[in-house]
């Protein structure tokens, strides 16, 4: 998302769809794009850029987005759009840290864990901080 590299667990992931067509929610918060039939299951879709407070709006549609899989008591699909899925890599805890004191503001907190890769950093999400909003 806007130039940084964000990831998430990939045993959260149940699967990644492209060129989804979505029904926009009238009134729905900011954050909500709208809803996604995916084989007949509802899916509400969240703008995660919105969400945890980067800014970048450059109009683009995008289509592309990440299904989450359901906690066992939540009968609630969600996912969020991507610019562009990445690479699944292996990481050892070794690899990752707890992100600096001095990451503040509404991205900070849904950060769980900062990784450095060879050429920059890699930003772990937190989702079950960012689906509580």
């Amino acid at each position: 998302m806007n130039d940084s590299l964000f990831g998430i667990d990939i045993v959260l992931i149940r699967e990644i769809n492209r060129n989804v067509e979505y029904t926009s929610v009238p009134g729905a918060r900011p954050y909500i794009v709208g809803l996604f039939n995916m084989r007949g299951q509802v899916v509400t879709l969240f703008n995660l850029s919105r969400l945890i407070g980067i800014r970048k709006e450059d109009g683009k549609l995008r289509t592309t987005c990440i299904i989450l899989k359901a906690p066992a008591n939540d009968p609630n699909q969600i996912g969020f759009l991507i610019d562009k899925p990445g690479d699944v890599i292996d990481l050892d805890k070794e690899d990752c840290e707890v992100p600096p004191a001095n990451v503040v503001g509404v991205e900070g907190e849904y950060i769980s864990q900062v990784v450095k890769l060879k050429d920059q950093l890699l930003m772990i999400l937190d989702p079950d901080k960012i689906f509580k909003a």
